[in-house]
């Protein structure tokens, strides 16, 4: 720490602790969570980049109780585990899922609640095989993934009939599922960038500029360049903060302590894992040494 005005300075020593907060702490976290997914976790299959959002209004329940974002995973879990089955018809077969949470959006004052995913595309059975998944309408998925959400937030006495109901009345729902963005069964880069992307920090250094003398943040999103942003005409394409109201706004992403940012379900859940290693029939993602194509039988049923 340093005075402006003497350039007095000393060393305080301090950790973000693995919160997801720090950019500089985070930014070498992201570079080993990338690295640890494609080696040691994902299969040689294709995958897909899926996102889970909800409505506005239901967010500020994730706010301000955070264990319900455990439960968020949960049900988009068994939303994509329910579409997947049905679709290529295998009841026995289950999808290799990452899952990561986040809460903020362009600008960090929107809490913002919603789901990244990557999921492997298609369906392992115990065998080994993998059906490719066809290329569907993901309204389904949708529709899963909203019913699963109003029962959870129901048992949890957050909302009531009358409140579904009113959801279930609008044009559009405010539930979205994308998963428009394929990684190739050869696409290592593509994996890579995929796990960095989804464990991104909350805030970027590079968006953010302060002006010391007025003590005012000016915070640019992603759209503050390029021809999105001109296609864009309703945004300015920056925030302008004081200096308090921006550390109230990223604050208010922190974790709690030792809470778990990132899930792994289906074929990439630790269990399985461990069964798998445990049965000597490890594969890509569990340690092997051996190539995954000498192990994998990708059936691809669009066929």
């Amino acid at each position: 720490m340093r005075c402006g005005d003497c350039s007095a300075e000393y060393l305080l020593a301090f950790s973000c602790k693995g919160r997801w907060f720090c950019p500089s702490c985070h930014a070498k976290k992201v570079v080993q969570f990338g690295d640890v997914i494609h080696e040691t976790i994902l299969y040689p299959v294709p995958h897909r980049h899926y996102v889970f959002s909800i409505p506005i209004m239901l967010r500020i329940y994730f706010k301000h109780d955070r264990a319900l974002l455990t439960k968020l995973c949960q049900c988009a879990y068994h939303s994509l585990l329910i579409f997947l089955q049905n679709v290529i018809g295998l009841q026995d077969g289950v999808p290799g899922v990452v899952l990561s949470i986040h809460t903020f959006g362009d600008y960090p004052e929107k809490f913002h609640t919603h789901i990244h995913a990557i999921v492997s595309d298609g369906l392992f059975l115990k065998t080994g095989a993998f059906y490719v998944m066809p290329d569907v309408d993901l309204n389904p998925l949708e529709e899963i993934f909203r019913a699963k959400v109003f029962t959870l937030l129901k048992e949890e006495e957050k909302i009531d009939d009358d409140i579904i109901k009113n959801l279930m009345d609008w044009r559009h729902s405010g539930f979205s599922v994308h998963n428009k963005a394929r990684i190739a069964r050869d696409d290592e880069k593509g994996r890579v960038a995929l796990a960095q992307y989804i464990i991104r920090n909350t805030f970027s250094l590079e968006k953010l500029t302060y002006n010391q003398e007025a003590g005012m943040v000016i915070y640019r999103s992603k759209m503050s360049q390029g021809k999105n942003w001109i296609l864009h005409k309703f945004s300015t394409g920056f925030q302008i903060y004081t200096a308090e109201e921006f550390i109230a706004s990223i604050t208010q992403h922190i974790p709690e302590k030792s809470f778990q940012m990132v899930r792994y379900y289906g074929w990439y859940s630790n269990k399985s894992r461990g069964l798998r290693k445990n049965q000597g029939i490890a594969m890509t993602g569990d340690d092997s040494q051996e190539k995954p194509e000498e192990h994998v039988e990708i059936i691809d049923v669009s066929e």
